[in-house]
């Protein structure tokens, strides 16, 4: 297969698409950012910038001499991504990696628990019986671990000081995790000549660690008392409060009915519990064939992000 120099990311704002810019200008790849019209996102100075209406013409445009296309923007919509897809491989594109980055929804009870992420399996579905035009590689990466501490979104406040916990015994399971690093260089390296073999037309999944509720918190509670001490500050204790997953879930889908996405992190908990998400369980963390750097574990992450949280 030939070698993938070009590439363009679909967006340019946010916490995951900065992280898979810089992943890409570090392993040498060319890259552009493609955003709406009216964006006012700035990628950095080697990033040249395209902005489309989402027409075909502008597509295609902004598309052509691109050897693949990241897009890290979930799209509710089939056509939207279809149309997107369509317009690549009219340009000629020759990768496309399609808005996975999460949990595995090649699942079906994934996808049957997380009703609004259907559509991703559909786009796989189509993306294979287009295979003999152009070719494409789903990341599975788990939750972004760093993402989910900084805004709560997976029952831990950090800046309360308080943890949720999963019952009945949900909070002792253990699943993959990613850092925002480790999905920036999962999809700088699938984009790699060498790694064409085991990434074309493939599902790859990779982690930076496996934790549950439990080891969390129990990080959480050394790092912030620690952080604490060395900054002078008076110690606040952690509360942890057990809530019955299967009434937030109920409550999470009565909200989400509403147009409130607060509840998401108990419906992607329900999913991830009842299928494994387990990648090293599993069988399947492609981390090492991808030659991807040691991740960073769960204590730095952890710090790292108290750094720049706490005052």
């Amino acid at each position: 297969m030939s070698e993938i120099k070009n590439v363009i990311v679909i967006g340019a704002g946010g916490r995951l698409n900065p992280v898979v810019i810089s992943s890409l200008l570090e392993h040498g790849f060319s890259v552009s950012a493609l955003v709406r019209a009216s964006s006012t996102a700035k990628p950095p100075p080697k990033v040249k910038l395209f902005r489309t209406d989402y027409s075909r013409a502008s597509l295609v445009s902004a598309f052509k001499g691109q050897h693949a296309v990241v897009n890290t923007i979930t799209m509710p919509d089939f056509e939207e991504q279809k149309n997107i897809i369509d317009a690549a491989v009219e340009a000629g594109v020759k990768r496309f990696i399609p808005a996975e980055f999460g949990i595995d929804t090649s699942k079906e009870k994934v996808v049957e628990i997380v009703t609004f992420l259907r559509v991703k399996p559909q786009i796989i579905q189509y993306l294979r019986s287009i295979q003999d035009k152009i070719t494409w590689t789903a990341i599975i990466t788990g939750p972004f671990f760093d993402w989910s501490l900084g805004n709560g979104f997976f029952s831990f406040n950090l800046l309360g000081r308080t943890a949720r916990t999963h019952q009945p015994g949900y909070h002792s399971h253990r699943f993959s995790w990613s850092n925002l690093s480790t999905v920036g260089e999962a999809v700088a390296r699938v984009l790699l000549a060498q790694s064409s073999p085991i990434v074309v037309n493939q599902y790859v999944r990779v982690r930076s660690f496996n934790a549950s509720q439990d080891e969390i918190l129990k990080s959480l509670i050394s790092a912030t008392a620690r952080f604490e001490d060395e900054c002078g500050l008076e110690t606040v204790e952690w509360r942890w409060i057990g809530v019955v997953l299967e009434e937030k879930v109920e409550e999470a889908r009565n909200r989400l009915a509403q147009g409130d996405t607060s509840g998401l992190g108990y419906i992607l908990s329900k999913a991830i519990y009842t299928t494994g998400g387990n990648f090293d369980d599993e069988g399947v963390v492609m981390n090492e064939k991808l030659g991807m750097m040691p991740p960073e574990g769960l204590d730095a992450a952890i710090e790292r992000e108290l750094i720049k949280l706490l005052p």
